[in-house]
């Protein structure tokens, strides 16, 4: 495969006063959105106590807690991004398996509805310690992003010892669109496929922000491997 690392565009460095701007508007929309997510994870809460629930509907219910699970997830990766850099990180101990295979869980739905095949490769079970969720956000973009841009063969998922990867068969990228992939909006290529354009972005902010960088490498008709890099987290 070819490799590049995508240049940060110019908005990439914007003015203190325009990032603090940033920064206020990310807190003030997570903050409104996570009222009305947790108003959805209630409801389906006490839904789920019904007895009288069809086979159909508690696993129609299941993909909705699932989802609300997913946006306060980003929610929290989202103020995460809108505190100051010098601003101290919580931090937890993160097993990397744990959440790899819930975000393979997660979409393995999907991917059956494409009839593509998912692999899961353990090569090593580091534990790291970091910020809770950030790793969930980064690695369930990087995985919606492989599947949603695949639609014949399959994704492999591989767990090592410095990274994870997320390698797909899909429609790959070029020289041009890979130098543009970290863009906020910035959807290249293939716009039949649906979506925001924010999910490589959000993730490689997450991963600027962690010490953990994003790397891609892509060819055009033969696929993508993504790869979160594994570094040091300060404990301040």
């Amino acid at each position: 495969m070819s490799v590049a690392l995508p240049r940060p565009p110019s908005a990439a460095n914007p003015s203190p006063e325009a990032a603090e701007r940033e920064r206020d508007f990310t807190r003030d929309a997570s903050h409104e959105l996570r009222t009305p997510l947790t108003v959805i994870r209630v409801a389906s809460d006490l839904i789920a106590h019904d007895d009288g629930l069809s086979p159909a509907s508690r696993r129609s219910l299941a993909r909705i807690q699932d989802a609300v699970a997913g946006m306060e997830a980003v929610i929290d990766a989202l103020l995460f991004l809108a505190r100051s850099e010098q601003a101290p990180l919580d931090v937890d101990d993160v097993v990397v398996r744990e959440v790899v295979e819930r975000e393979v869980d997660r979409v393995r739905p999907i991917l059956r509805h494409k009839q593509l095949a998912l692999h899961l490769e353990v090569e090593a079970e580091p534990v790291l310690h970091a910020p809770s969720r950030i790793l969930q956000v980064m690695l369930g973009n990087l995985l919606s992003n492989a599947v949603r841009f695949t639609d014949a063969g399959g994704v492999v998922v591989r767990l090592k010892e410095g990274c994870v990867e997320v390698e797909d068969s899909g429609i790959g990228m070029d020289a041009a669109t890979l130098a543009r992939a970290f863009e906020p909006f910035y959807r290249g290529e293939g716009e039949q496929y649906v979506g925001s354009g924010l999910g490589l972005s959000i993730a490689h902010r997450l991963g600027q922000r962690c010490g953990w960088p994003v790397r891609l490498e892509s060819t055009p008709g033969q696929g993508t491997r993504a790869s979160i890099l594994f570094g040091r987290i300060n404990r301040d």
